[in-house]
């Protein structure tokens, strides 16, 4: 993702920086040493999956050229001008490069560094749901759904709540489904995305687990 923020064109510009400086952009350990292996193997599966392409250059660091963020190896187009000519030569307007822009405080914030993948793919289905809505706008959506639209299994779906809710980044209520007299209430968990919490310094707070005390048998009468 780092690759793409550094983006300023609406077409890809090459980027060329050793890996020990991504590994301290990243504030990854030991940037010089293990960060800098940690960024040669994410640009190795980057590369092998066609998000990037690496250009070698004599006595400099390699250049890394971001592609289409689909995966198809297509040159990247960035997702404005993209949307822009999609709706000019389709009747239904944009459609498939329809995007929602990531606050830039995800990553001066902290919170890239503090979420586990978990927590970044449901921070990403849920601002996807949310779009331009404001913080007070319910969110849900099913397991099914979630593993249909996004990919995420229900493991990755509860861990990444559970994370987004320790950092603040969420809130969760029950809501009921239908209210209606004379009938069975049944409730779901409805999400609420507090982007402003992205304005502080990021911080994973545990909630408090509960601990259930088991009362010790009596001793056995003699």
């Amino acid at each position: 993702m780092s690759y793409l923020w550094m983006q300023r064109e609406d077409s890809a510009q090459g980027l060329t920086f050793a890996n020990r400086a991504w590994a301290t952009l990243l504030d990854l350990r030991d940037p010089a040493t293990a960060g800098a292996r940690r960024i040669s193997d994410a640009q190795a599966w980057l590369v092998e999956n066609q998000f990037i392409e690496i250009v070698s250059q004599m006595g400099r660091p390699n250049q890394v050229l971001v592609l289409d963020e689909s995966g198809d190896g297509q040159p990247y187009v960035a997702p404005g001008a993209a949307a822009r000519k999609e709706a000019t030569e389709s009747a239904f307007g944009a459609v498939l490069h329809r995007y929602v822009q990531i606050p830039r405080a995800f990553w001066t914030s902290g919170y890239l560094t503090v979420l586990s993948s978990a927590g970044v793919a449901m921070f990403l289905a849920l601002l996807c749901e949310r779009g331009p809505a404001a913080n007070d706008e319910a969110l849900w959506f099913s397991p099914k759904d979630a593993e249909r639209r996004f990919a995420l299994s229900e493991d990755t779906r509860s861990k990444g709540l559970r994370e987004l809710a320790e950092a603040g980044l969420v809130r969760t209520k029950r809501r009921p489904i239908n209210p209606a007299d004379f009938e069975v209430v049944h409730v779901r968990n409805v999400h609420y995305l507090d982007l402003d919490r992205l304005n502080e310094t990021a911080v994973i707070k545990p909630a408090p687990r509960r601990v259930v005390r088991v009362p010790k048998k009596r001793a056995a009468a003699d």
